[in-house]
């Protein structure tokens, strides 16, 4: 991949890919407490304090990192991945951006979310039926990586069967939204890229109608009936919710198990207690998000405590970092579902008019999922030492997760 190369911001730290990848937790939490913000050694600026992260995702000093110049940051110069990253709302701005995300905002309001609530337990009851008398399980792929292709599939109208299948093109083709991840995999994410968006394309094409489709696709249709957006958008911010709608939840899903397991939490109360599995979902997601980053774009220098990063850009706001800083948490590398200090609208979900649009629904399968666990499972433990997520930044992972009861 060849690029112009990107000019030093000297006066923050250099911090190389290796350090930071090798142990997130322990290099963010060290750099952290020595700068607000840090260089990777690629160039691209990573903010490291709760209160940089925060402000600089409404700051219009910033904005989102435009998807075309992405692209070809990224060496993607044309092709399906190419179109996905410059037309989808993940990495768009004004003026394309609120027509590109209206669209999908009714599906996922407050109100259709807590309709949705009793398929996702009835949904989550299902797939604990196939390994319930076999003893163990290894969860991720039993359970929280098929559980939310299901519910999106039935969002959006589209067949369940289908689910596997684009899948495993989702897994493919994310890591592409991630600045972090290798150059050498493109050809992968590629792969899945044209897969997902001929798929996205085919249920676009199968739907009679705005009136008739179902709720999930009546508003892109009715957006390209009425000259909003066009085709190739309606197939980008399609691909965009099937892929934000199955790969974060997943790791999300066996994380927030993971994690109450190995840290003492009343198991068996979360199956009758909807408040409690809140506070301890909540509580997962803060300590140790699927998502470790939002991408900005500097329009401008920006200093942060004497520290400066120049105009021109790519900016990581680290929420991994910010989740753990002692300056806006107490004690916050300890795991606390009673914790007092959890925030209204916590950074797990980015901010501004890019906040995660599927958060009620991510909220509402991990809330369901944990109930489900609980209720079937009362004495659920762990099989060996806890897993660690992978990465620092953009959608982090956790291949496997062996339970037994």
């Amino acid at each position: 991949m060849s690029q112009d190369p990107i000019p030093k911001a000297s006066s923050l730290p250099v911090v190389s890919h290796a350090e930071l990848d090798a142990n997130p937790h322990e290099a963010l939490r060290r750099w952290r407490a020595a700068a607000p913000a840090i260089e990777r050694d690629d160039g691209v600026c990573i903010v490291l304090r709760a209160d940089g992260v925060e402000d600089l995702l409404f700051d219009p000093r910033t904005q989102q990192l435009d998807g075309a110049t992405y692209a070809a940051i990224r060496g993607v110069p044309q092709g399906a991945l190419h179109d996905l990253l410059s037309t989808s709302m993940l990495l768009s701005n004004a003026p394309r951006h609120k027509p590109r995300r209206a669209p999908m905002s009714r599906m996922m309001s407050a109100r259709a979310i807590d309709a949705l609530r009793p398929l996702i337990r009835s949904l989550a009851e299902s797939l604990i039926d196939e390994f319930e008398n076999d003893g163990e399980v290894e969860l991720v792929s039993r359970f929280a990586a098929p559980l939310p292709p299901l519910v999106i599939s039935h969002v959006l109208g589209a067949p369940a069967k289908d689910a596997p299948e684009f899948s495993r093109w989702v897994y493919q083709v994310s890591p592409a939204f991630s600045a972090a991840s290798p150059a050498q995999d493109i050809p992968q994410m590629i792969e899945g890229a044209e897969s997902l968006t001929r798929y996205a394309e085919a249920l676009l094409d199968a739907a009679p109608s705005a009136a008739q489709a179902g709720a999930g696709l009546s508003g892109l249709l009715e957006s390209v009936f009425v000259g909003e957006l066009s085709q190739a958008e309606a197939k980008a911010q399609l691909a965009t919710v099937i892929l934000g709608g199955s790969d974060t939840t997943r790791t999300a899903i066996a994380s927030v198990v993971a994690l109450t397991l190995a840290h003492g939490c009343p198991w068996s109360l979360f199956a009758a207690d909807p408040r409690l599995s809140a506070a301890a979902v909540s509580e997962a997601l803060r300590y140790d998000p699927p998502v470790g980053s939002v991408p900005r774009f500097s329009l401008e220098d920006i200093v942060l405590d004497g520290f400066t990063i120049p105009a021109g850009r790519m900016v990581s706001l680290s929420t991994l970092s910010a989740l753990r800083d002692p300056g806006r948490f107490a004690d916050p590398d300890r795991f606390d579902i009673h914790r007092a200090d959890q925030p209204r609208w916590p950074v797990a979900f980015g901010g501004g008019v890019h906040r995660c649009l599927g958060e009620a629904l991510a909220r509402a399968e991990l809330e369901e999922c944990l109930m489900a666990l609980s209720r079937r499972f009362p004495t659920m433990r762990l099989i060996g030492s806890p897993p660690k997520l992978r990465g620092y930044a953009g959608i982090r992972g956790l291949d496997e997760l062996h339970l037994a009861w």
